[in-house]
């Protein structure tokens, strides 16, 4: 690993897993963006990462006090999350983080691997060499908290490392799209098959290593198949839970 991969890893073990609000607002307009606006990107982001896993109740009186909100925005954003599809609401029960069946987990996996693979290919030649080296710390992070089971850790560098890819492919458009799909994708159940976690973080090894030889096609080939075969074993998985 070189220098700016260890730093970096140092830097990311070091904020642990704990739920940082600040993360997902770093994005914001500052006090352009309306507190609806930072209410649902905090959420969104939050439900991306998986700190808010499918099937899992959204204390609204808790987030007000996390976001140090008023209610209204709060709930406003909710509402627009469930019209999003992210959210599913309960009656007299509240917003629950919506779940994914098998045939929808194997249909977005499809869909995914095509626009996460463009995006890559576009990313590859914008990427620089800080970036490189925080993916480094990003794939060197995931193996160490695979070897504490520290699963909460691993998602978060999971989401890191592809975020940072497709943030950098320059269309909004393309990133917007893949952001709508991620929460429809049962990420945490991929941890729990014997075998693909490290057989994930491998995948992530070999496209960094494209990444770094600058070779956009191989790399967008090698995440394309990543979305894929994660895809597969989580629809397995999903239906086997079926029978």
């Amino acid at each position: 690993m070189n220098s700016q991969g260890r730093q970096g890893a140092e830097a990311l073990r070091s904020n642990g897993s704990k739920l940082d609000p600040a993360i997902y607002l770093s994005g914001s307009r500052g006090a352009a963006a309306t507190e609806v606006e930072r209410a649902i990107r905090f959420l969104r982001e939050a439900i991306l990462r998986g700190d808010y896993k499918p099937g899992q109740r959204l204390p609204q009186k808790e987030l007000t006090e996390q976001l140090n909100m008023s209610p209204t925005p709060v709930r406003e954003a909710l509402r627009l999350l469930e019209a999003q599809g992210l959210l599913e609401r309960v009656p007299y029960k509240g917003a629950y983080v919506a779940e994914v069946s098998p045939d929808e987990s194997e249909e977005i996996s499809v869909i995914r691997s095509a626009l996460e693979g463009l995006a890559t290919k576009l990313a590859v030649p914008n990427l620089t060499p800080d970036d490189l080296g925080e993916l480094e710390a990003l794939t060197a992070e995931m193996e160490h908290a695979w070897r504490e089971m520290n699963i909460g850790r691993l998602r978060r560098a999971n989401y890191r490392f592809h975020a940072l890819i497709y943030s950098s492919a320059g269309s909004q458009r393309l990133s917007d799209m893949i952001i709508s799909l991620w929460p429809r994708f049962s990420t945490d159940t991929l941890w729990m098959i014997p075998g693909r976690a490290q057989s994930s973080i491998d995948q992530h090894h070999a496209l960094l290593e494209q990444i770094e030889a600058g070779d956009a096609e191989a790399a967008a080939d090698l995440m394309a198949d990543h979305i894929l075969t994660a895809g597969a074993s989580i629809t397995e998985f999903l239906k086997k839970q079926q029978v």
